[in-house]
């Protein structure tokens, strides 16, 4: 523990703990104005803390937005009621560091600032600034406490996906196999999807489908047979058998846009120094703790959940980047879904990207206007990820992850 911390309430939450994370400090106290330092990130600021100081004590203080004699005043008394403790000076608003000023040059203040994006340290305490390196790290589950969020059972990393070697190989196996069939792909995943639908499994797992259903993506059943995938594959004159070799493998082949997921996943955490933490199939509970509820009579209530889902988050240190992936045509609603998710979970400090199996269309005169929308909502887009080489999207998300459009 590393004593008594002075924050200065900002509106971006990631600036609020920077020092918690690193120092795990006895105490922080966070001083703003009511407009901002409202109940609701106060709440998520003491359940983030729960996860990552819980010996951390948190005081908040509030003051006036236009009495700056009355802000000085709670300045000066903190400096004398906690004479170890330090000022940290990433957030806080304008007449709070003007206050803060005022009372710096009148007493003795140590004072530092922590950059979220470089986790670099600057203490201004001595006679000329030091620059200290750090490394602070926050998973992608404490990112969504933090911003008054969690993450659900339902997030694919939990309930889904296993990532062994084996699993690993099956992925790109399979990613090649999409790369070769292109639009055909969601073609016949969707013909597939549709057949098992109407057409469960027996008590072995052991699929019968007609060929009158399938269509064309019987072939698809041949390649996943040469890769290992599916089991006991016989076809018969008016239908195919077969078992999946796990319940990975069916989800992969009855939904499209699995395996895009799957490849830009397993691309992201294949070197484990590149991210320090990912999340596949992320669904978010936009309330986390502070459940909502309706009444649905006068005695009883119910809660009320609002959930999203984000297809993969990595985290570079405390960074998050919020990644959309679709394996068909994607649109304006696609952009305005990423960016509200980003907006509420991530903040100003947020990457958001959109994967794109295929390539965007351009207009007549060779500009996508698709891809300008994008850029004017600082989204990065990647797309005909079918003709890019595993090391090319690897760069391009390393490249994001340090870049800011």
């Amino acid at each position: 523990m590393a004593g008594t911390f002075v924050e200065f309430f900002s509106e971006e939450a990631l600036e609020n703990v920077m020092v918690i994370l690193k120092y795990k400090p006895d105490r922080v106290v966070y001083v703003g104005h009511k407009s901002n330092m409202i109940t609701k990130k106060m709440n998520s600021l003491r359940e983030f803390v729960k996860r990552v100081s819980p010996e951390t004590e948190l005081k908040f203080i509030e003051v006036s937005r236009d009495n700056l004699d009355q802000i000085i005043d709670v300045l000066s008394e903190l400096v004398e009621r906690y004479r170890d403790a330090k000022f940290e000076l990433t957030g806080g608003s304008e007449l709070i560091l003007i206050a803060f000023g005022f009372v710096s040059s009148r007493m003795p203040v140590d004072t530092l600032r922590i950059d979220p994006y470089t986790g670099m340290e600057i203490d201004f305490s001595g006679s000329s600034p030091v620059r200290i390196k750090s490394h602070i790290e926050m998973s992608v589950a404490d990112n969504m406490v933090l911003h008054g969020g969690s993450l659900t059972n339902q997030t694919g990393s939990y309930s889904t996906w296993r990532f062994t070697d084996d699993f690993r190989q099956d992925i790109r196996a399979i990613w090649n196999i999409s790369k070769s069939l292109r639009n055909r792909w969601n073609k016949y995943v969707s013909s597939i999807e549709e057949a098992i639908k109407n057409c469960p499994p027996d008590e072995l797992g052991y699929f019968v489908l007609p060929k009158t259903s399938l269509g064309e993506a019987v072939m698809l059943f041949h390649r996943l047979m040469e890769i290992g995938v599916i089991r006991d594959f016989h076809i018969a004159k008016r239908s195919i058998s077969f078992r999946f070799k796990n319940e990975m493998i069916r989800h992969i082949v009855t939904k499209t846009g699995n395996i895009l997921e799957l490849h830009v996943y397993d691309v992201a955490t294949r070197d484990n120094s590149r991210f320090t933490d990912a999340i596949i199939g992320a669904m978010i509970d936009w309330n986390g703790s502070q459940k909502n509820t309706v009444p649905v009579s006068n005695e009883t209530s119910v809660s009320v959940d609002t959930i999203n889902e984000i297809d993969v988050i990595l985290m570079r240190d405390t960074i998050p980047t919020f990644i959309s992936c679709k394996s068909g045509k994607a649109g304006s609603i696609a952009l305005h879904e990423l960016q509200t998710v980003t907006s509420r979970f991530g903040g100003k400090y947020a990457n958001k990207v959109l994967v794109m199996a295929t390539p965007c269309e351009n207009n007549a005169s060779g500009i996508s206007f698709f891809k300008q929308r994008a850029k004017d909502m600082h989204i990065w887009v990647i797309d005909d990820v079918y003709s890019m080489s595993d090391e090319a999207l690897l760069q391009k998300l390393i490249k994001i992850q340090g870049i800011n459009m």
